[in-house]
């Protein structure tokens, strides 16, 4: 995000839920502390909030499989070994990149591709969909946005089954460009179709959800206020709809959690709801400071709220600036990210950014500029890759089952008995799933 308009961004708060956590989980603080900024309620170990945390996730993220292994015959093979290990989780576990980073080379860039197909399923290009930016990247020499460096990124991410959501088609607020276009509301909606019209066909279905509007609510001039009324919003998601017919449209905003934007947010979605252009999800930007560490419980309710208009939420724009206190920020991540996980609504957790090498606010960032891991990468990592991860292996029982209730996503099951092995793939969805595996 640009820095200029950093001040606006959202900010909530964030916590903790395993022991598997910080040495500072342990001696965290709790509500009243003599030093309230410095904590924020909820983050003690033994706070309650966890436990139903955790009876949540397992009730909503998870399913049960059940692994038949028969004979060529068609009967069930007693002993036989059985390893399933996942390979994709369903839930968004994202981050922002740049195409320039996913195109450098040298060792840093290396490390950045790296980083990214190992730990993300879902990704977000942090300017290069923009609208500025993608005027700047047509010529092919802008030292940070250029087409090529977007179409190479596009294909790297692809083979490698990494999801992109753009990020946007418009945002609200009129930049310096656009202010020419103050008491001429008709130049500027010719001017946003033509962008909308270039853009949109030739990104395509590399990109599987948009950002319709960023920053709806928006601050000083915008479309609305230039427009007359929050119809040029739905009349953008309708032709966005027209331009981009398979994608998901999204609307994005932040200092929602925090409740100073909700109502003003919860009356545009209630407009665009009225006027048949409703969007797919609700995105929250997630830009959290220290002054606004807002409690999970909290949160939670918010997420209820916003819920009953659209259920299908996103945390877009996530990321803890809490100073140098790399301990509350670690206990903070894991926190918001396990009580957006609990809830059914949630779809996504996107951070903005995981390198301080190239990150809008190095102390963010789940990594130091020389790669080195900071305390809030390790809870990433704890949380998306070990304790929301299923992998397990055991025998088929009397009747040649074997059952395991793992994380919904994508799995590759082998089984086998004496010389003979057999290996499958697999989705488990939300209603559980059985198969079948004949040895031959």
């Amino acid at each position: 995000m640009w820095k200029s308009i950093g001040r606006y961004m959202l900010i909530v708060g964030v916590s903790f839920i395993q022991v598997a956590g910080t040495v500072a989980a342990q001696r965290s603080l709790v509500s009243g502390s003599r030093h309230p900024r410095s904590s924020y309620e909820g983050r003690a170990a033994n706070a309650s909030w966890r436990r139903r945390a955790r009876q949540r996730i397992e009730r909503i993220r998870k399913a049960d499989l059940t692994i038949k292994v028969v004979d060529s015959s068609g009967k069930p093979v007693v002993g036989a070994t059985v390893d399933v290990r996942m390979r994709r989780h369903a839930f968004g576990f994202g981050s922002a990149v740049t195409a320039r980073w996913l195109n450098a080379k040298g060792p840093d860039a290396e490390r950045y591709r790296k980083t990214v197909a190992d730990n993300y399923n879902k990704v977000v290009f942090e300017n290069d969909l923009k609208w500025q930016p993608w005027e700047l990247s047509k010529r092919n020499t802008h030292r940070l946005y250029r087409q090529q460096w977007l179409d190479s990124a596009f294909q790297w991410l692809a083979a490698r089954d990494i999801e992109v959501r753009g990020h946007y088609v418009t945002w609200a607020p009129l930049d310096r460009a656009q202010a020419r276009f103050i008491g001429r509301p008709d130049a500027l909606r010719r001017q946003l179709w033509a962008h909308m019209e270039e853009k949109l066909p030739a990104v395509g279905k590399r990109v599987g959800e948009w950002d319709a509007i960023n920053h709806i609510v928006g601050w000083g001039e915008t479309f609305a206020s230039v427009c007359g009324s929050d119809q040029i919003y739905a009349d953008i998601i309708k032709k966005t709809r027209q331009l981009a017919p398979r994608a998901e449209l999204w609307v994005n905003e932040g200092q929602v959690l925090s409740g100073i934007r909700a109502d003003d947010y919860k009356k545009v979605l209630q407009y665009l709801i009225a006027h048949d252009a409703a969007p797919d999800g609700i995105g929250f930007m997630g830009h959290f400071t220290r002054r606004s560490l807002r409690s999970p419980e909290t949160l939670f309710a918010m997420f209820n709220q916003f819920a009953e208009l659209i259920p299908n939420l996103q945390l877009t724009e996530m990321d803890v600036d809490v100073g140098r206190d790399q301990d509350l920020q670690a206990d903070y991540l894991r926190d918001v990210m396990t009580i957006a996980f609990s809830h059914p609504a949630v779809q996504a957790i996107v951070m903005w950014g995981f390198w301080e090498g190239q990150h809008w606010k190095p102390n963010a960032a789940l990594y130091r500029r020389d790669w080195s891991i900071k305390p809030a990468g390790r809870v990433w990592l704890q949380l998306v890759r070990r304790d929301w991860w299923t992998e397990a292996s055991g025998s088929t029982d009397a009747r040649g089952s074997y059952r395991v209730r793992g994380f919904r996503g994508t799995y590759v099951v082998e089984v086998g008995h004496g010389t003979r092995k057999q290996q499958q793939e697999l989705v488990l969805p939300k209603e559980g799933k059985e198969i079948v595996i004949a040895l031959d």
